[in-house]
């Protein structure tokens, strides 16, 4: 006679078997999810000291958004940073990176697999754990060298540690034929450029010894104004700490002045052409290394007069407003 299973007993049996089944299912999605391998990241480009180069693509894998190309880079104190942080992702395991080089007016351009193992072990040896991530402010930098070096870098960025980074690799890099087209504008990528090279290499390396004089009307202050150059150093003024002889090596590319009475307030912009300033600065240092770029604001109109003076020959070269 056949024994009766009880009703209880078998739905006890059925709910171990879902239970056990939950219990796997978790710990499979669990392994494939490693939860304990991802983190909060972001990525970022920079270049070794005195290597100047403008990056036109930065991409590691699982962070692909867009870098600034046209930002110039010379040191570790620019980062080009990606656009958007990551969240609670797998740390990158590839890469691929172009850029031209001022130094060696060379382009370069790399596709490389990371060592996933190495980078995940060099977070954990910064203290950066599952537990403590969010703690954190975690990069992984690209550091642009001379002759197509890439060397790799993971960075913990807070307030105690803001230099604490481990290098992880060095890659390298080949020449390519590219040309100025991929450091234009985004839709300009897949044309090909005739812009001059060499030019563009002078305008941001080419040094001539220069004074700044700017000439106020009388009874006017200079706030909140900016002195920008083509290797993108900037020199900002306001009121308070308004100097009116400054010193500069390298060729001026456009200013944005601010200037009133009290009653009165201007402001206007100016834009050095490329041609025209290069030509002018190398005509006049050829002769004297006593120059003055002199800014001549107005009291009716937002209006300045900007002149490249020779004090030895006393010539005056004018430029002329792009903007």
């Amino acid at each position: 006679m056949k024994k009766k299973v009880k009703f209880k007993d078998l739905t006890n049996k059925i709910l171990f078997v879902i239970l056990l089944g939950t219990l796997i299912a978790n710990g499979v999605q669990m392994y494939l999810f490693n939860p304990f391998e991802r983190f909060d990241w972001t990525t970022t480009v920079v270049s070794s000291a005195g290597n100047i180069v403008q990056v036109s693509d930065c991409y590691f894998n699982g962070n692909s958004y867009r870098i600034n190309k046209n930002m110039i880079l010379n040191s570790w104190e620019t980062k080009n940073n990606s656009e958007n942080e990551k969240k609670n992702t797998l740390l990158p395991d590839s890469l691929s990176i172009k850029w031209f080089s001022y130094n060696e007016q060379k382009f370069y351009s790399g596709f490389f697999s990371l060592p996933y193992e190495s980078i995940l072990k060099k977070a954990k040896q910064l203290g950066i754990t599952y537990s403590t991530r969010n703690d954190y402010h975690v990069y992984i930098v690209a550091e642009v060298e001379p002759k197509g070096k890439v060397s790799l870098w993971i960075q913990k960025y807070d307030k105690k540690d803001k230099n604490l980074k481990l290098k992880i690799t060095t890659l390298k890099a080949k020449e390519t034929k590219e040309t100025w087209n991929i450091l234009d504008d985004y839709s300009q990528t897949n044309k090909t450029s005739d812009a001059d090279i060499v030019k563009k290499v002078a305008l941001v390396m080419e040094q001539h010894f220069y004074k700044l004089e700017i000439k106020l009307p009388s009874g006017y202050l200079l706030s909140n104004s900016y002195f920008k150059l083509y290797n993108q150093s900037i020199w900002y003024s306001s009121e308070n700490d308004f100097r009116e002889n400054l010193n500069f090596n390298f060729l001026p590319k456009e200013i944005n002045l601010q200037w009133g009475n009290g009653k009165k307030r201007f402001s206007t912009k100016f834009y050095f052409d490329e041609d025209e300033v290069l030509n002018a600065f190398r005509k006049e240092s050829s002769k004297s290394e006593l120059l003055v770029l002199e800014l001549n604001l107005s009291d009716r109109y937002n209006f300045v007069k900007a002149s490249l003076i020779n004090k030895k020959t006393n010539s005056k070269i004018k430029f002329n407003n792009k903007y």
